[in-house]
C-alpha cells in the first residue's frame, strides 16, 4: 500500500492575465474530484497518520488520502473549504506567513497577477473545524539558495507565528517551489518540524524519508481521467 498526497494551489477561475493558469483548479473541477474520491471510498487521514505509516504503522483507513494546499490563498477558504466539508474530508494547508491577510499581493515573482491570501480569522475557522495548518515559510523563497541564518529564520519564525495564532504545535512544512537539498532538510528538522512535503511526484510508502515526502500535483489541465490515473495508477 502507498498513500496518495494531493496538492493544489488555487481553487478559482483562472485570471485572464495569469502566467501560470495551470495553478487554478476551478470550483466545478474541484467539487467533481472530491465527489469522485468519496464515491471511490477514500478517507482523508491526518498528517501524523501519514508520518506513522512511513514508520511502519497501519493507516486508519482502507483507502487513505491526504489533501494539501500550498501558499495559503483565500480562495482555499472560499471555494475549497465548503466542498471538503460537504464531502467529509479534511486538508492540510501550507501557509506563507508573510502574506497572511494580504490583498492583491503576489507571492511568486514569476507571476504578475495578484491574489488575496487567508487572514487569521479564516485560518482559525478551518483549524477549529478539524483542518490542519502547516508552514510554507515566510516569504515564499527558494530555500536551497538562502544563507543559513536567513533559512533558519524562515523556518522558525513562520512556525512560531502560526503557533501563536492557533495555540498549537505546527509540525509540518512544505518546501516553496519544491526547492530543497540536504542542508534544507537538516534545517527543517532542526527547526522542530516532524516532516516536510516536496513536489516530487509519487505516492508515500513505508520507509520513505519523513523530510522528503512525495505528493501528486493536481492542476487545472487535468481532466477527470488524468485525475483518476494519478490517484489509482501512479506509484
Amino acid at each position: 500500500m502507498k498513500i496518495p498526497v494531493l496538492y493544489y494551489h488555487k481553487i478559482d477561475y483562472p485570471k485572464k492575465n495569469a502566467v501560470y493558469k495551470g495553478l487554478y483548479v476551478t470550483p466545478k473541477q474541484f467539487k467533481r474530484q472530491m465527489l469522485l474520491l468519496r464515491f471511490l471510498g477514500y478517507k482523508t487521514v491526518t498528517p501524523k497518520d501519514v508520518l506513522a505509516f512511513v514508520k511502519g504503522h497501519k493507516p486508519p483507513a482502507r483507502k487513505p488520502l491526504l489533501i494539501t494546499f500550498d501558499d495559503g490563498y483565500e480562495n482555499n477558504y472560499l471555494n475549497a473549504y465548503p466542498v471538503l466539508k460537504e464531502a467529509g474530508f479534511s486538508s492540510l494547508i501550507f501557509i506563507s506567513t508573510g502574506f497572511i491577510g494580504k490583498k492583491n499581493a503576489v507571492s511568486d515573482e514569476r507571476e504578475s497577477v495578484p491574489e488575496d491570501f487567508l487572514n487569521k480569522s479564516e485560518i482559525k475557522s478551518m483549524f477549529n473545524e478539524g483542518f490542519f495548518i502547516g508552514s510554507h515559510g515566510i516569504n515564499h523563497y527558494y530555500l536551497d539558495g538562502l544563507e543559513e541564518g536567513v533559512l533558519i529564520g524562515e523556518l522558525i519564525a513562520s512556525k512560531a507565528y502560526l503557533e501563536s495564532i492557533l495555540e498549537t504545535s505546527i509540525d509540518f512544512f512544505s518546501y516553496p517551489f519544491g526547492a530543497y537539498n540536504a542542508d534544507v532538510m537538516r534545517a527543517v528538522k532542526k527547526a522542530g518540524y516532524l516532516g516536510a512535503f516536496t513536489t516530487v511526484r509519487g505516492k508515500i510508502g513505508v520507509g520513505d524519508n519523513s523530510y522528503e515526502l512525495k505528493r501528486i500535483s493536481v492542476n487545472g489541465y487535468n481532466n477527470i481521467f488524468n485525475f483518476l490515473y494519478k490517484i489509482i495508477f501512479l506509484q
